[in-house]
């Protein structure tokens, strides 16, 4: 992420930008608390912390960003202030709950421990060490989901040989993680990095990630990719910028769903997830429109080529591929 879009970002974050109706400010981490409308969005949490690492150096600078730094303490003290604290204005009008409340508290706590460790140069491991606890443990009862769902769902002898490739299968240390994003110059998503420090994909054609409705037999079915394969694709796939003006109508682009910039083709989406034998791909989106999420999940369908919303982060890909999942008889190859 480019530090002119992560200021951006915070600032939306902040309420600090001028154009306060962008979706971005009103429903962003401190807008979205005034007025409350009852739910706490955890996207904004995680896109404030991607912010604070993609200003990570910034933040080690002897000479700081007085902007930067007012937006950071703005959220830290505004956040408290109107949702931690007993006399602020949501809990004293007994806006929001005890498990919000706890929740919230526990965001500002993660938040202004890494801002603390970078402005004393203590690191990124160091910075993000709780936060990256914090997502693992979001993450891990999905995991134990799928692996309960797996053993369940492999009934042909084929299938149940890639599910025992699939259980030797490791994961990716951090080196390898951080390889992958300096050489596409990306940040990697916390969920998706967490993944993917267990698992380093799920073997070609061991579909393991439906979207969908399986309710209404609507499934796709995809497997992830490894981090090498992933490199492979990206040097054919999504390794330029193309809009979607250069193949289609106005009236055409549309149909574009209003989290995605609209590209046909973009270097800031990363293709993870695809149909053996098949030209589907699923993809984090880098770099959404002010009414997307950094890191929701988009998918790219050829014949009619064109790119449609899937998921708000991957853990919410992740719990929704579960769900259809269980809903099924069987693994598809």
């Amino acid at each position: 992420m480019e530090t002119s879009k992560a200021i951006h970002l915070l600032k939306c974050h902040a309420y600090a930008q001028d154009d306060t109706d962008l979706p971005k400010v009103s429903g962003g981490f401190l807008g979205s608390l005034r007025p409350f409308r009852g739910e706490l969005k955890e996207e904004n949490f995680h896109e404030m912390m991607i912010v604070i690492r993609a200003l990570a150096a910034k933040l080690g600078e002897p000479a700081l960003d007085r902007e930067m730094i007012a937006c950071l303490w703005s959220i830290c003290k505004l956040g408290r202030a109107w949702a931690v604290e007993p006399e602020g204005m949501l809990r004293s009008n007994d806006l929001m709950t005890d498990e919000q409340v706890e929740r919230m508290e526990n965001w500002l706590d993660l938040i202004s421990y890494a801002v603390m460790i970078l402005l004393d140069d203590g690191g990124e491991e160091e910075a993000f060490w709780g936060y990256r606890e914090y997502v693992s443990e979001q993450l891990a009862p999905l995991m134990a989901e799928l692996d309960d769902l797996l053993p369940e769902k492999a009934l042909e002898a084929e299938i149940q040989e890639l599910h025992g490739e699939y259980k030797e299968r490791t994961g990716a240390d951090e080196e390898r993680l951080a390889a992958f994003e300096a050489k596409f110059e990306v940040l990697l998503p916390e969920d998706f990095r967490s993944f993917y420090r267990l698992k380093d994909g799920s073997g070609y054609a061991f579909h393991i990630i439906y979207t969908g409705d399986a309710a209404m037999d609507e499934c796709i079915p995809f497997y992830l990719m490894s981090l090498d394969e992933m490199e492979k694709t990206k040097s054919y796939f999504c390794e330029r910028d193309e809009l979607l003006a250069q193949y289609y109508s106005a009236e055409e682009i549309q149909r574009l769903a209003p989290e995605i910039k609209p590209y046909l083709f973009h270097k800031q989406w990363v293709p993870f997830a695809t149909m053996a034998g098949g030209s589907l791909y699923l993809m984090l989106d880098l770099d959404p429109s002010d009414q997307g999420t950094y890191g929701q999940v988009i998918s790219y369908v050829h014949d009619p080529d064109f790119v449609y919303y899937v998921a708000g982060s991957f853990t919410g890909l992740l719990r929704e591929s579960n769900r259809n999942l269980s809903l099924m008889d069987e693994i598809e190859y």
